[in-house]
């Protein structure tokens, strides 16, 4: 019998997750640092007062416990819906080179028109947009980049793809497909469109440090994040969890490019 998954797969990621949310904790005590007035806000926002160092910390310690059930649930429910990690699950590797090429040009494409659009859509709407979405319309410095590929790119795909999506079709599958052998292709695009929903809805607490809450960047907020979180399940779903990051981090670094390209012009 193939041997379904892999313990050591799953320290690995709890390895590389800790990291990533290291690096996510270092940037966020070099913005509090150099920004009072978001220091306060998050102050608020999180009921404490204390100094940067310790508001940061504070402030990923969620995002940590979340990330090691995510790990948790995504380790006991992904394989038994089909859904597969190359590092966690060892079977997944067997895959002819055909099906490499495909899954990696797809993450390409997928990745580099969600960061087109997402980029796009907000210097389309420059004029509407507040000064503190435009601030964040800057080419990345090396720790924006590093914490954007390592907690965007993995620790974003495995709490939203590998738990949240792989627990929601388990769920779905039990409770409206029991019938079938296997989840049917509704229950994984049914779980694609509402960890999409979860995604977007994910990133309220970053947009809300940075400005005002309106219509406009509700409707921001979800269409942008929305998208490429669809993007991200269908390749979750089609091929595995690592080709999701791929794309995860090829939309960053596509926005990065626009960034560094439109700012010789602005």
């Amino acid at each position: 019998m193939k041997k379904q998954k892999s313990i050591k797969g799953l320290l690995i990621y709890l390895l590389i997750g800790t990291i990533a949310i290291f690096s996510l904790y270092l940037l966020t005590l070099s913005t509090l640092s150099t920004n009072p007035p978001q220091s306060e806000q998050l102050s608020e926002m999180m009921g404490i007062s204390g100094p940067p160092e310790m508001l940061a910390l504070f402030s990923q310690i969620p995002n940590f416990i979340l990330f090691i059930i995510a790990l948790v649930i995504g380790f006991f429910t992904a394989h038994r819906v089909g859904l597969k990690s190359v590092i966690i699950h060892p079977y997944a590797r067997e895959k002819p080179k055909s099906e490499w090429i495909k899954g990696t040009i797809l993450a390409i494409i997928l990745g580099s028109i969600a960061g087109v659009v997402l980029r796009g859509f907000d210097y389309l709407l420059l004029p509407f947009l507040p000064d503190g979405i435009i601030e964040l319309l800057q080419p990345y410095n090396a720790l924006e980049f590093i914490s954007a590929l390592f907690y965007g790119g993995i620790v974003e795909e495995l709490l939203l793809r590998f738990g949240v999506m792989s627990l929601l079709v388990f769920i779905f599958w039990k409770l409206f497909d029991r019938k079938s052998a296997k989840p049917s292709n509704w229950v994984f695009i049914l779980a694609i469109f509402v960890s999409t929903l979860l995604f977007a809805l994910g990133h309220y607490g970053p947009t809300a440090l940075a400005t005002k809450m309106t219509a406009l960047i509700w409707f921001r907020m979800i269409l942008l994040n929305g998208l490429p979180g669809f993007f991200f399940g269908w390749i979750y779903w089609r091929h595995n969890l690592e080709l999701s990051m791929f794309a995860h981090m090829i939309t960053h670094i596509t926005m990065n490019l626009l960034m560094l390209i439109l700012s010789f012009f602005m």
